[in-house]
């Protein structure tokens, strides 16, 4: 994985240096790769039901993303509890070769269990992840006696390289051993000193004390979009406190040109874009027939495409807005990665981990909780029983 970085702010900035940050504790923890290999391996199911919200499922979500055409197994994320999607999921799969996962840490996160009952009244088998403790999850799984494996001490965001998500991914035949050890290549690089993460989190930090309070994430790559969710989560989620933090938000690239280019040209001056670029495209070539050659194009021949590859064509869309953003001196960032394999998507995703943690360190709030989200699921809770 390269990362690219253009348009940096100068000047001094409150905030920590890379000295005072201590190294993230969810780089220390270790997953049993053999045993989730073994559980994947007494498992087999042609489709598989995965429940849960947030860091439960956002970081397997980007994995299965990835490699979705590499899968074979028929994958349903469940993140929700609305009664037409649940209906949807059970209408298209089968009990007798499908598996329900429940992820949760607490095993007290509400609309996955009731997502769970879902399944449950109607027969499928459960595969649980979560923590051994006395949560409600965990209960479940002892009282129905259903195969399970435990959730590390991890908060949910920055598991995506523990059983969280390897379990689901390793039941869809994805090498979560080569994921694992891209994610320990970079813990092991970055905690040993400054390193791109770190560099980038400070442009961030000083684009938004330069007024740029929004990130703007196109990619130009739809394996990698599943990384969108997880990336919105881990800056949200850790570096949004105290009236600090960005807003992120994105869509795939080149459609997001068609919109929001608009509000980024002719809008507030308050974005900044971060690019995610991938040279991994397959080169397939376009063919323009002979009988359509001379049809104008913008002024051009349409049959002056011939040959052209579609990644080219692809990233010349990026490069325009990459383009229009130098000639107004705007700032932007791209990330580019070479190769969309295992190892790199493992190294991505503790790149963009290390960057949230870098983030909130910078901004003085704790990477680590997550107050409003808990207040609000607390609500969430206590409504259900004043209707």
């Amino acid at each position: 994985m390269t990362l690219e970085l253009k348009t940096e702010y100068t000047g001094q900035l409150k905030g920590k240096e890379f000295s005072e940050v201590d190294n993230p504790t969810f780089s220390q923890i270790e997953p049993d790769v053999g045993h989730i290999k073994e559980k994947a391996s007494k498992h087999d199911c042609e489709s598989l039901i995965v429940i849960g919200n947030g860091g439960s499922i956002t970081s397997f979500r980007a994995l299965y993303y990835a490699f979705i055409d590499h899968i074979d197994v028929d994958v349903h994320l469940v993140t929700t509890q609305e009664p037409d999607y649940l209906n949807r999921v059970a209408s298209n799969t089968d009990p007798e070769d499908t598996i329900v996962m429940p992820i949760s840490k607490s095993g007290q996160t509400t609309s996955v269990l009731e997502s769970l009952l879902f399944f449950m009244e109607r027969d499928y088998p459960v595969f649980a992840v979560t923590s051994d403790n006395n949560g409600t999850l965990r209960e479940i799984v002892r009282r129905k006696e259903y195969d399970w494996i435990e959730h590390k001490d991890i908060g949910g965001r920055f598991s995506g390289l523990t059983e969280t998500a390897l379990m689901p991914a390793a039941l869809c035949g994805i090498d979560v051993e080569e994921v694992r050890k891209g994610g320990e290549e970079i813990y092991g690089k970055f905690n040993s000193g400054p390193n791109p993460a770190w560099k980038l989190a400070k442009i961030v930090y000083s684009a938004e004390r330069h007024g740029f309070d929004q990130i703007l994430t196109p990619f130009y790559t739809t394996r990698m979009f599943g990384f969108y969710p997880l990336t919105v989560q881990l800056m949200h989620e850790t570096v949004c406190k105290k009236g600090e933090g960005q807003t992120v938000f994105g869509d795939l690239g080149p459609e997001y040109q068609h919109h929001t280019n608009q509000r980024l040209f002719g809008g507030a001056k308050d974005i900044m874009p971060l690019f995610f670029t991938s040279k991994a495209h397959e080169n397939e070539k376009l063919e323009v027939p002979k009988q359509l050659e001379d049809i104008d194009l913008r002024g051009r021949k349409l049959g002056e495409l011939h040959g052209e590859t579609y990644s080219s064509a692809l990233e010349s869309e990026f490069k325009g807005v990459e383009k229009a953003l130098e000639e107004e001196e705007r700032p932007f960032t791209v990330l580019s990665v070479q190769s969309v394999d295992y190892r790199s998507m493992g190294k991505l995703m503790a790149f963009l981990q290390y960057l949230a943690v870098y983030s909130a360190e910078l901004r003085g709030v704790d990477p680590y909780s997550q107050p409003d989200v808990e207040m609000s699921k607390e609500k969430g809770f206590e409504r259900r029983f004043d209707l």
